[in-house]
């Protein structure tokens, strides 16, 4: 099997609706739509995406699925899975998200630092579990017991950004493209197990299938 099963989306949100406090944070922000929309994965369509894909630049990338061609970009993310566009970000930007991993905890909360980074098990609730279901369905990387700095800057948004308008918080769907192009580019190589949103690319390729028409002959 290519990919790691960790590095799947979960397929259902079972897991995400035993947390109301969860839920509440994400219906918030417009995200809940995104959850429900996973109900699996082909593990030959994603294989294939990731092996066609051909990133143009950091927001622009296309992809051929035997005679399907899609164009993805943010905007396309965004549309499909109406998450809020947002501003484009980096997980790199280490410097940045050490600050925001500093600045989450409050002065009564005691994370524990490991490998970098905090174990998730000393993150207050709902955080650990909005950390959890954020690693899961987005950042898919097959690890979710460490909690990184460029995670933080996702959970002190949706901690301490309640009022911060949509269009000025971080774009969930240019990292998702940005994961895309990384994981594919990484299966391109011969990395196999770096095989990633599973169930992202089938919802992608669902909504090509969808809104394509033939061309009158």
């Amino acid at each position: 099997m290519i990919g790691g099963f960790l590095r799947k989306e979960p397929t259902n949100s079972t897991r995400l609706h035993a947390h109301p406090q969860v839920v509440d944070i994400f219906t918030r922000e417009n995200w809940m739509n995104f959850f429900e929309k996973f109900q699996g994965f082909d593990e030959e369509i994603s294989q294939e995406f990731a092996l066609s894909l051909v990133p143009h630049t950091r927001t622009h990338a296309t992809v051929t699925i035997r005679s399907l061609s899609m164009e993805i970009t943010p905007k396309f993310i965004s549309r499909v899975t109406t998450l809020p566009l947002g501003l484009p970000w980096s997980k790199d930007e280490k410097s940045i998200g050490e600050a925001a991993k500093k600045n989450f905890f409050q002065n009564n909360e005691t994370p524990i630092e490991d490998k970098n980074g905090i174990r998730r098990a000393s993150i207050p609730y709902p955080w650990d579990e909005v950390s959890y279901q954020i690693i899961k369905y987005i950042h898919c990387e097959g690890r979710y017991n460490i909690v990184y700095g460029y995670h933080f800057r996702i959970f002190q948004e949706l901690r301490y950004g309640v009022d911060t308008l949509a269009p000025q918080k971080l774009s969930i769907p240019y990292f998702l493209l940005r994961s895309l192009i990384d994981s594919s580019t990484k299966v391109q190589a011969g990395n196999s197990e770096q095989l990633a949103h599973h169930g992202l690319m089938r919802i992608l390729v669902e909504e090509a299938l969808h809104t394509f028409t033939l061309p009158i002959a």
